[in-house]
């Protein structure tokens, strides 16, 4: 489904601080597949996820698509088939909207409309079906304003939106980090639960071994632009987080 081959990106070329990131950099993701991707930070997580929706352009190398190379195509092309989720909670969503309005906006991605039009009582009833799987009782206050929900609420509306518009492909873009240990389990588990609901095929980037280990169907590691290691959900049955610890430890020798 989606295939980067040999890319190519380089930082503050021609000056002193060139940073070669990826050169040669090969990865394929296969539909329905939830690929964890995880690194330190500088090991070229978020770069991967902006090559992917196209915020970065690549140096050199393809990156195809649904058998399409969109190597060359806009961010905003790319964004009809794909959605992103970011760390901060405030950029999934309109904070001056109530939760009625900002999915009705989720719901009509990609069709011509405006909020007036968008925004039909008769949703009414499919948006609070929506909002209940969050369990998080929202789905009783769809007229409030999001900008008085939590960080954990806010964020978990901006999951639920980005899949209820059923992209071809979803980017978590450390979609946790910004929450408190608590809510970031519970954004997990949803997490899950939305991927599996939805058939979503994802890619996650996270710094959190213990989340990588726990979900996903695969799990990759980065280092400094490259693969160090790839492995299915069946053999990450066999590593324990004190692995991948070593692992992290021996890298930034």
């Amino acid at each position: 489904m989606l295939h980067l081959q040999n890319i190519r990106k380089s930082f503050h070329s021609n000056t002193l601080n060139e940073l070669s990131l990826f050169d040669n950099f090969n990865l394929n993701i296969n539909e329905g597949e939830f690929v964890v991707v995880l690194g330190s930070n500088g090991s070229g997580k978020s770069s991967l996820l902006n090559l992917i929706d196209g915020q970065l352009g690549a140096d050199g190398g393809k990156i195809l698509f649904m058998n399409k190379d969109i190597s060359h195509q806009p961010s905003f092309k790319r964004r009809q088939l794909m959605s992103r989720v970011y760390q901060d909670p405030s950029l999934g969503t309109s904070p001056s909207l109530t939760i009625f309005e900002n999915m009705s906006l989720a719901l009509n991605k990609g069709k011509p409309f405006n909020l007036t039009r968008c925004a039909q009582d008769s949703q009414r009833e499919v948006i609070a079906n929506y909002v209940a799987l969050l369990n998080l009782g929202l789905e009783e206050k769809l007229d409030v304003t999001v900008s008085w929900l939590s960080g954990g609420q806010r964020q978990a509306l901006s999951l639920l939106m980005a899949v209820c518009s059923q992209p071809k492909l979803l980017l978590l873009d450390e979609h946790t980090a910004a929450l408190d240990p608590r809510t970031s389990q519970h954004m997990m588990k949803l997490t899950k639960k939305l991927i599996e609901d939805f058939k979503m095929t994802t890619v996650m980037i996270t710094h959190q071994i213990k989340d990588a280990l726990e979900y996903g169907d695969r799990c990759v590691m980065l280092h400094e632009g490259s693969i160090v290691l790839d492995v299915s959900n069946e053999q990450k049955q066999h590593l324990q987080p004190k692995d991948l610890l070593s692992l992290f430890h021996s890298l930034s020798l």
